[in-house]
């Protein structure tokens, strides 16, 4: 079903045929929503269905091998993965903060953008974004800029032009601000399902 690819990006600019990222993370079922620390060293995915599953999907993270390759790997951990779904990782540059979807108990309805930080005992317990970020709809795709401060995101329930769309967010001292709607012609009647922005914050 699903699997995660990677193509190395040539001398030229293009990209060269997409391999799979490896045969020790994609099965025969659904593997998607990877995140790579900053470092290159740790790949964090979801997967669906698999005998150590604690919910219908987990996160997952593989660690990077001597030989390049990502390892065999393990369920992150059971503080974040639930008997609910979890799914769509993506961890800050500096790997202290995994912000996720789940449907766990606790949000605002539908999926819910979750964070867990990541301290010396191991993953915190995790928290909901709250109110400003989840809506009684679902939210998508969490996307931390490098600068550890801006989160984008898919919600289908922020005012938008159709059924999802792309917002961005970034944290004050108070906590995140108003998520503003990136507009056309990023969004659209149709549905976005969620954006990665360059570090120079110049491409998306």
């Amino acid at each position: 079903d699903e699997d995660i690819y990677v193509s190395n990006k040539k001398s030229d600019g293009t990209f060269d045929l997409s391999e799979p990222v490896s045969l020790e993370i994609n099965t025969a079922s659904n593997e998607g929503g990877s995140s790579v620390s900053g470092n290159g060293k740790l790949l964090f995915f979801t997967a669906c269905d698999r005998a150590d599953s604690r919910g219908s999907c987990d996160i997952y993270v593989s660690e990077k091998m001597a030989n390049g390759r990502f390892g065999t790997p393990k369920n992150l951990d059971p503080i974040i993965n639930s008997p609910w779904w979890e799914s769509q990782p993506s961890i800050s540059s500096d790997g202290k903060t995994m912000f996720f979807l789940s449907n766990r108990p606790g949000g605002y309805g539908g999926w819910d953008i979750w964070k867990s930080i990541h301290l010396p005992s191991g993953w915190s317990i995790p928290e909901n974004l709250g109110p400003t970020i989840n809506t009684r709809y679902d939210e998508a795709s969490p996307f931390a800029h490098p600068d550890g401060r801006t989160l984008y995101f898919a919600s289908a329930g922020h005012p938008g032009f159709g059924a999802k769309d792309v917002f961005v967010s970034h944290l004050t001292d108070s906590g995140w601000n108003k998520p503003m709607n990136l507009g056309s012609p990023i969004n659209n009647a149709m549905d976005q399902s969620g954006i990665w922005i360059s570090t120079d914050g110049k491409s998306g």
